[in-house]
């Protein structure tokens, strides 16, 4: 073998790898978290125009360490009905959307580790809880709030 016919097995290996393992990767995390919200926030409707967007949001799925971080790399939308969820187009393979509405909410708890703020979201139904930061975690806290007359959750 020489040395064109490497060049051309990585030229076509390399982009066959990276996507293989993009796939397995996505499907894993899938597995892992996502998985565990389908049967009972599985959303098949398109998301409501009205809905108040943070892109780019950070979550956890479960606690840490041990969950499932989708650090900057989940869409929130969030209105009067709730919060829907779908992960940008690079990792929206083996996840479909999800709808959480505010009454399947049990508690919000701010959390700060360092100097980062977050929220923490525990379900009525047992699923993982969900810990969302930054802007997105702020609001779900707020509209959380106004939903129970300003008490903490």
């Amino acid at each position: 073998m020489n040395e064109t016919h490497l060049v051309w097995i990585f030229a076509v290996g390399f982009p066959l790898f990276f996507v293989a393992m993009w796939l397995l990767v996505t499907r894993v995390l899938s597995f892992v978290g996502w998985s565990k919200y389908l049967p009972a926030f599985a959303w098949d409707r398109p998301i409501p125009a009205d809905a108040r967007r943070f892109s780019w949001a950070t979550m956890v799925i479960g606690r840490f360490p041990g969950g499932v971080s989708y650090k900057n790399a989940m869409n929130v939308w969030i209105d009067q009905r709730g919060i829907y969820l779908r992960p940008p187009l690079f990792f929206r393979l083996f996840h479909p959307p999800l709808h959480i509405g505010w009454d399947q909410i049990a508690a919000i708890e701010p959390r700060k580790t360092l100097w980062i703020k977050a929220w923490s979201l525990a379900f009525r139904r047992d699923v993982p809880i969900l810990t969302f930061g930054g802007g997105a975690g702020q609001a779900i806290f707020d509209y959380w709030q106004a939903r129970h007359g300003g008490r903490p959750a």
